[in-house]
């Protein structure tokens, strides 16, 4: 009983149960991204070889002394750049699925940019 208990409290406290959302600049040719935590700081994905990660989170990430303005649900500004929420760019790609040829690959790779009024595609 007392082991149920001690693993019902562990995997019911806020550090171990939070979730980060992704959030990403532009790509290509790099995928800027980052996330932030409840302080509204910002951290940069990396994955230089053996980082020492502040958050990892499916990926890691490094700690900078940025604070974030949430512009809305799903966009956030750092600096002077936007970024937006993976669940935001994949609800544009599925509204506006890239028209692809059948002899070539039909994976999109939302490839766009970031602004204070969404994700913009990148135009073929």
């Amino acid at each position: 009983m007392k082991r149920l208990l001690l693993a019902l409290l562990l995997f019911s406290s806020p550090v171990l149960a939070e979730k980060y959302t992704i959030y990403t600049r532009e790509r290509p040719p790099f995928s800027i991204s980052g996330i932030i935590d409840a302080n509204k700081t910002f951290y940069y994905f990396t994955n230089a070889p053996e980082p020492k990660c502040d958050i990892e989170a499916r990926g890691c990430f490094m700690k900078t002394n940025i604070k974030a303005a949430i512009i809305s649900k799903d966009v956030i500004k750092v600096a002077n750049s936007y970024y937006c929420s993976e669940e935001h760019i994949q609800s544009v790609n599925k509204a506006n699925p890239k028209p692809s040829p059948l002899r070539y690959s039909s994976i999109d790779y939302g490839y766009g940019k970031c602004s204070k009024d969404g994700w913009q595609r990148i135009k073929d």
